[in-house]
């Protein structure tokens, strides 16, 4: 009885902690990127970097640019897991992090990673630094983060939930 009763337990708890863990956050979104003051979107010769801008193609801007410096620290805005950490030529270097309720995150045009893959991270850990990476390597293009928000698949305003 003793060892069904252990093994109950032992099932149940990495459930509790990761269930607990996601709910330690202390705001519901915190900006990736911290200002001293208001939140600033890149503008600059290249297109301006709100959410639905026009960009080529006839298509329209999936996040927000937040303009920041080169080498700035890069905040994971919730509690979650580490879904993606690696490069492609439009977004490239950046990190994906699934939270709870089938919400994700995008940081994209990274300097450095920070993460891996399969990582758990908190709210406000480090996980890379702004870069110019991607299509943002023009020089041109102001140094920013591309940030996405996506419920269940589907594209958010950034800005709604900072």
């Amino acid at each position: 009885m003793m060892k069904k009763i252990l093994f109950l337990i032992l099932l149940i708890l990495p459930f509790f902690i990761t269930t607990s863990l996601y709910s330690l956050d202390k705001t519901n979104f915190l900006c990736p990127i911290q200002y001293k003051g208001d939140i600033v979107v890149r503008c600059d010769g290249r297109g301006d970097g709100a959410f639905a801008s026009p960009r080529s193609g006839n298509r329209q801007h999936q996040g927000v640019d937040l303009l920041a410096d080169i080498g700035t620290p890069v905040l994971a805005a919730r509690t979650g897991r580490v879904i993606a950490a690696k490069s492609n030529n439009g977004m490239g270097k950046y990190v994906i992090i699934r939270h709870k309720g089938k919400t994700d995150t995008l940081y994209g045009h990274l300097n450095s990673i920070y993460v891996r893959k399969g990582n758990f991270v908190k709210q406000g850990t480090i996980i890379g630094t702004v870069g110019k990476t991607g299509n943002a390597r023009y020089s041109d293009i102001q140094p920013h983060l591309h940030f996405e928000v996506r419920e269940k698949g589907k594209r958010q305003d950034p800005l709604n939930y900072l």
